[in-house]
């Protein structure tokens, strides 16, 4: 039995190492821990996070949902803060799928008629940051172009990802397979019956276990919008928020216990105050005094609310 348990899990380890490994396609390679694009000879760390429904959690290509999404480039090559970059993400005409390449990307008769998203070329020094909101799923191809401002050379890299992605393919079937074979062999062995025999009284105490838990508490799901009455953020500028609140139906919240915390992912440090909820203002806004960006780039602000419905995290995405 024992020999049987560790052959599946043995397998099941290989079939997630090479999902892992599996994954990295195009001009984004996963090294190590970290995902870097490489621009001809230039290179890049590249992540993208989509904070309204994955939080902090970094992705090298492929999305799970059709949400607002982050790109971020930190530059490996501080000849990158000199160029103007250019980034553009089509939907992916080729027939190549994630085979695509740069040549099938030229190759594109118009591809204006293509694109979802266009960033036009920008000098940025320090990280190189856009965000988009896919409204529907489906294979794209993001395209990274940099030029060289003394020798007039580009230098491209396409990335061909899906919006939608679970990541699984047909290995849950294969894993399924696997587990079914497995239980007949167990079943004609006769050890499955003789293991059963053994065990009810131990399952009957688990079960029993079970229903004397408390019941759990579910997350409710908000939407949270911003003002800033006293204008546009300013660096340094200590300014106030007003939030507004409401749940998915669109009903205003109130009575909410709120707590604010927030930073920059890419540079690992948080805001540098302590905002807190000053006053609920009624119509489910609440003044949210003492917030101040100390330094410009890719934001995210952590709104988590408490109400008699349970809890939930928002997370809203911004750049100053």
């Amino acid at each position: 039995m024992h020999r049987v348990v560790l052959h599946c899990f043995i397998i099941c380890l290989v079939s997630l190492i090479f999902l892992q490994t599996a994954q990295a396609h195009g001009g984004v390679v996963d090294e190590g821990d970290l995902c870097v694009i490489k621009v001809n000879y230039l290179r890049a760390h590249f992540k993208i996070y989509q904070p309204r429904v994955t939080g902090h959690e970094q992705f090298c290509e492929d999305l799970p949902v059709a949400s607002e999404s982050v790109f971020v480039m930190e530059y490996l090559h501080d000849s990158l803060s000199t160029m103007p970059i250019e980034f553009r993400i089509i939907r992916d005409v080729t027939g190549k799928g994630r085979f695509a390449r740069l040549e099938d990307v030229e190759n594109i008769d118009d591809i204006e008629s293509a694109t979802v998203f266009y960033q036009p070329p920008i000098l940025e020094p320090d990280v190189y940051t856009v965000i988009h909101e896919f409204v529907e799923e489906g294979d794209f191809i993001g395209i990274v172009s940099a030029r060289n401002l003394e020798t007039g050379k580009v230098y491209a890299a396409v990335f061909p990802f899906e919006v939608g992605f679970t990541g699984w393919g047909y290995w849950p079937l294969f894993v399924g397979l696997l587990v079914l074979l497995q239980i007949q062999y167990l079943a004609m062995s006769g050890r499955l019956r003789r293991w059963f025999s053994k065990s009810s009284t131990t399952m009957a105490a688990v079960a029993i276990c079970l229903l004397l838990l408390p019941p759990a508490t579910f997350a409710a799901d908000f939407v949270v919008t911003y003002s800033t009455p006293s204008g546009k953020p300013q660096i340094n500028r200590m300014h106030s928020w007003i939030l507004h609140i409401e749940n998915e139906s669109g009903a205003v919240v109130e009575g909410a216990i709120i707590d604010v915390t927030g930073g920059m992912p890419e540079h690992n440090h948080g805001l540098p105050t302590k905002p807190r909820i000053t006053q609920e203002l009624g119509g489910g806004d609440y003044k949210l005094e003492g917030m101040r960006f100390h330094m410009s780039g890719y934001w995210e602000i952590v709104v988590n609310i408490t109400t008699e419905t349970g809890k939930s995290t928002v997370i809203i995405a911004l750049r100053i």
